[in-house]
């Protein structure tokens, strides 16, 4: 029962630090992103007219994309919230 438990701790042991060996290698690999270093231009229409149709025709492609609007109000608040950061994840591109 002993030998199975020391495998066992073994293992996990042996698993951890091949896992932190790996995150090791991506700290290392990767540099961080900074916010000043990317430039972002918005696809965003300037005309008012056309701004509304351009953000309505986006919000529908993320609903239609999306499960039906709950009929809970906590849910409906968390799904308009999730469709509004999606809206402006997309429009930012």
């Amino acid at each position: 029962m002993d030998l199975v438990v020391l495998a066992i701790a073994f293992f996990m042991f042996f698993g951890m630090y091949k896992l932190l060996g790996k995150v090791a290698e991506l700290d290392t690999v990767s540099s961080p992103v900074e916010p000043g270093n990317i430039e972002v231009e918005l696809n965003i229409p300037e005309d008012s007219t056309l701004r509304r149709h351009f953000l309505s025709n986006l919000k529908s492609q993320v609903e239609a994309e999306l499960f039906p609007r709950p009929t809970c109000s906590t849910l409906k608040r968390h799904y308009d919230s999730l469709v509004l950061a999606e809206v402006k994840k997309r429009s930012y591109q």
